[in-house]
């Protein structure tokens, strides 16, 4: 009878992407839970399941780590756009309204990225070095808002007659004031429901 091989086979590695995605996943259970000041490297590692090596060789430190997190929230609002976008095209009858309370449905920002970006947009506002770095990634989706709005006003025949950008920063400052009232006021205002109302009402005001 041939002897069998019992030895282990070596553990995979986790590749750099998958390290990187882990330490997402873990920062953001730790933000959540004790806030992006009170989470220390320790905690993230530990819910991510990696060491403090692993974290140091994909990220310098805690601010780094939370630009990813933004750029990853970015994608996650680029998708949800482009569907949108999808379905004013395979539906050209749907009005800009419908196509607005479907844009703040289900939509990717919820309650615990508000209080945790509302938090190191503070934080950045006091530190000269990392305010213009949050201020770039800002931009960044500014100018996604901006490209949907225009598509979807292109698929109705439409296009903008201001200035993309401070259309965006507006319907951007709308979302976030709104929100934060929507989080002291529960019974008073619907996460979303300001967007879903004068969303519509404004983009036919800046488009001809």
């Amino acid at each position: 009878m041939p002897a069998v091989n019992m030895a282990k086979s070596p553990r995979k590695r986790p590749s750099r992407q998958e390290t990187i995605e882990k330490l997402l996943d873990g920062a953001t259970l730790a933000f959540v839970e004790r806030g992006f000041h009170g989470a220390t490297l320790d905690d993230i590692c530990a819910r991510a399941g990696l060491t403090r090596g692993a974290f140091h060789s994909s990220f310098d430190n805690k601010e780094q780590l939370f630009l990813a997190l933004y750029d990853r929230m970015l994608t996650r609002v680029r998708d949800h756009l482009v569907h949108i976008q999808a379905s004013a095209e395979a539906y050209p009858d749907k009005s800009l309204a419908t196509l607005f309370a479907e844009l703040t449905q289900n939509f990717p920002i919820d309650r615990e990225w508000y209080l945790l970006s509302s938090e190191f947009q503070l934080y950045a506002m006091r530190q000269p070095a990392l305010a213009p770095q949050l201020a770039q990634h800002r931009a960044l989706m500014r100018e996604t808002v901006a490209d949907a709005l225009e598509q979807l006003l292109s698929h109705r025949g439409l296009s903008l007659t201001v200035d993309r950008d401070l259309l965006a920063r507006l319907l951007v400052a709308i979302h976030d004031g709104s929100y934060a009232q929507s989080l002291l006021e529960p019974e008073a205002l619907a996460p979303g429901s300001l967007m879903a109302r004068f969303g519509e009402m404004i983009l036919r005001a800046a488009s001809a």
